[in-house]
This record gives C-alpha cells, sequence and structure tokens, in this order.
C-alpha cells in the first residue's frame, strides 16, 4: 500500500472529505483525487504540511505502513481526556444529587414556615379577640355602673 493510500485511510477513518484535505493542507481543487486515482506519490513539503495539521495522524505510518495509524501520544492523550470527562460526569451527578436533596430541604423548610406563619396569624386573631372581649368587658361595666 502506498502514502496515498493510506493518507485515504485516515480520511475515511476520520470522515474527512478530500476537498476538505486539500483545502485544510493547501493544495490545489482535485490534486488529491487525481494522485489518489493514479497511485500517485505525496512529496515531502504535502507530508509536512499533513503532520501540522493532522497531528494525531502518525505520519511514519503514513510513510511505511508500520505502528498505529494514530500516534500512541494521541491514543493516551484521548484515553486522558476520556477519563477527565468520565472525573466532570462523576463529579456532575453528584453535585446534582445535592443539588436536588438541597431544594427538596427547601421546600420542607417553606412548608414549615407557612405553618409558622399561620399558627402566628391564629396567635394574632385569639390576642385579638382576647382584647376586644376585655375593651368588651370594660365598656360594659362602665355603663353598668354609669345607669
Amino acid at each position: 500500500m502506498k502514502p496515498i493510500e493510506r493518507i485515504n485511510l485516515y480520511l475515511q477513518f476520520k470522515s474527512i472529505s478530500p476537498h476538505s484535505f486539500e483545502k485544510r493542507i493547501g493544495l490545489s481543487n482535485g490534486y488529491f483525487s487525481k494522485q489518489l486515482r493514479n497511485l500517485g506519490s505525496v512529496g515531502s513539503d504535502i507530508l509536512i504540511k499533513i503532520d501540522e495539521y493532522y497531528t494525531e495522524l502518525n505520519i511514519l505510518w503514513v510513510l511505511n505502513g508500520q505502528g498505529q495509524m494514530i500516534s500512541p501520544i494521541d491514543v493516551y492523550q484521548s484515553m486522558g481526556q476520556a477519563m477527565q470527562v468520565d472525573e466532570y460526569i462523576i463529579k456532575y451527578e453528584t453535585e446534582n444529587k445535592k443539588m436536588k436533596n438541597l431544594e427538596s430541604d427547601l421546600e420542607k423548610l417553606q412548608v414549615v414556615i407557612k405553618d409558622k406563619d399561620k399558627i402566628i396569624s391564629l396567635y394574632e386573631v385569639i390576642a385579638n379577640n382576647k382584647t376586644g372581649l376585655v375593651q368588651e368587658n370594660l365598656d360594659h361595666q362602665q355603663t353598668s355602673f354609669g345607669t
């Protein structure tokens, strides 16, 4: 397999269109497809651009087919990123549970506050009624003595 074919495998693997590839590394429109069709060679200047723009692509694999298509360093970086994502997911789920517990506690506290407000209102009504009764009694006593 020639380097041009390995590049094509990488583009298929990453779902990159030949046009996008050509545009990204500064090739003329249709150049890559023509080279692939004719199984042409890839110049060093193009390989340098590929290495610059597609850093995860193992350039030694492109040249001689040995090793992995994706650079081992990038595999480890991808694994590290996946681990970070997993850590963030766990942290999110934990924080989300805490938030739900806090929301539940808040709802309970709001019910308690409403109940206390009702009790206070009842006490105020009772206190006003007692004050009103005492005032009525005083008024009644005064009128009784006055007559």
